[in-house]
């Protein structure tokens, strides 16, 4: 008589994690985002992976908004008894009325090179400077820009705190059709850096955007409250 066969368990499928792309702000790094995203991150570990990187233009002294601006930027990046680090930025303003930037064309180059070697991204995640790129680079997946040579697809979802509008004339056109990429809207009531109306500005570039307000100023919110919020928009994907 044979023995029968002892039953196997069914198989279950690996849980999938989301890959969330990280931009850090004006005069920021990735080590310096990651620290200020600390609070998110350690909510989302299990299921999410943040992928942070290094804008790739390296700022002068004349690119930085003031001497006095840059010697305490330059005291903020020493963290630790650490030597301070490198200033980088997505762009830098050639000329300020007209806006006309210088770098962008770099990055967005860059980070075309980043989605094919580190993705795919469900999704992106970006702080003033770098929600500006953020939705920007919504906008040339979503409308295939000849930019774009990547064969990424738009994102599942973009989070864009303290974030603005470039008036740049080259690059509005980003801006002419509505934004279809679902999007978190973080905005500080007390944002002295960037207005609450720059922030609404862009907010306003989206199809059915969602909202989320703290009483702060020019940075991403840590508290429960926010990061449970934040939480719950990236758990509808």
């Amino acid at each position: 008589m044979l023995a029968a066969e002892p039953k196997l368990k069914p198989r279950l499928k690996p849980k999938l994690r989301l890959k969330v792309l990280c931009l850090h702000g004006y005069t920021q790094d990735a080590s310096i985002f990651k620290t200020m995203l600390r609070n998110h991150t350690t909510e989302l570990q299990p299921n999410v992976d943040f992928v942070f990187i290094d804008a790739p233009n390296i700022l002068r002294p004349y690119d930085i908004d003031g001497i006095d601006n840059m010697a305490r930027t330059a005291a903020a990046a020493k963290l630790d008894g650490l030597e301070p680090r490198e200033l980088k930025g997505w762009y830098s303003l050639k000329n300020d009325n007209p806006e006309i930037v210088q770098g962008l064309n770099e990055s967005i180059a860059f980070l075309d090179t980043v989605l094919d070697e580190q993705g795919p991204f469900d999704g992106i995640f970006g702080f003033s400077q770098g929600g500006l790129v953020s939705a920007v680079l919504c906008s040339l997946l979503e409308f295939r820009s000849p930019l774009i040579r990547s064969s990424h697809g738009p994102f599942k979802f973009a989070i864009l705190c303290s974030a603005y509008k470039l008036k740049d004339s080259q690059w509005t056109q980003v801006y002419g059709r509505p934004i279809r990429t679902p999007s978190l809207h973080v905005l500080g009531v007390l944002d002295g850096m960037v207005s609450i109306n720059k922030s609404m500005e862009l907010r306003d570039c989206f199809v059915n955007p969602e909202e989320l307000y703290h009483v702060g100023t020019h940075f991403v919110p840590k508290t429960r409250e926010v990061v449970l919020a934040v939480s719950k928009f990236i758990g509808q994907f």
